[in-house]
């Protein structure tokens, strides 16, 4: 009888941990905590913890139940949104919540560094959708951690911050997601580009969008 391989299914097991903790629903959340940490920008904890619940609430536990509902009516067959088309009711339902995140964030002056980093998940999530359309289905997960990297960079070097240590962490988690997805086959090489490069350019375009008009 052939022996499985303790090895690969320990990588397997890690892998999936990986996929699960930085999925692209929780990203963008972790995203805004850290901001909260290393901004010099001095903050009420009564308004971080507004805007944390309220994130919370619409940015992932209403996504998470779409999920569900979804796989309840038999409109995705997995959470692991396996084909384009399922992943195009998702990115759609995303897009419009961050949408509104975005637009409740306007009226609130003391969040406006994060503007740019909401209305480019909006950007990221419209850019999927089109490509679900097509029958093309890029890495969200690499979407998401790339898009925080980017964020990161661009804010901290436009703020004049030294928060290169934690910058070399999202780095080195972004090699992970890239390695967990490719392992568990979950994308090709081509869709984890794209997802890398989606993330990247949707940022940049948003920050410079919303230096100019905000």
């Amino acid at each position: 009888m052939k022996m499985s391989n303790p090895k690969r299914s320990v990588v397997s097991w890690l892998s999936e941990v990986v996929s699960f903790i930085l999925h692209p629903v929780f990203v963008p959340f972790y995203a805004v905590l850290l901001y909260f940490h290393v901004s010099p920008r001095f903050f009420l904890s009564q308004n971080i913890n507004s805007l944390t619940n309220y994130l919370l609430l619409v940015s992932v536990a209403i996504p998470l139940l779409f999920l569900f509902v979804l796989r309840f009516v038999g409109i995705i067959k997995s959470f692991q949104l396996q084909s384009p088309r399922e992943r195009l009711f998702f990115t759609v339902i995303m897009a419009s919540v961050y949408l509104i995140i975005f637009s409740k964030l306007i009226a609130f002056h003391d969040y406006l560094e994060l503007l740019p980093f909401f209305f480019g998940i909006f950007l990221s999530l419209m850019m999927l959708a089109v490509f679900n359309w097509q029958n093309i289905k890029p890495s969200i997960h690499t979407v998401a951690v790339s898009g925080v990297l980017t964020f990161f960079l661009i804010w901290s070097y436009y703020s004049r911050i030294n928060i290169l240590s934690y910058i070399s962490i999202i780095i080195f988690e972004t090699a992970l997601v890239v390695s967990a997805r490719l392992y568990l086959q979950a994308h090709s090489f081509r869709e984890i580009t794209m997802g890398l490069m989606i993330g990247i350019f949707m940022q940049i375009i948003s920050f410079f969008f919303v230096l100019e008009f905000f």
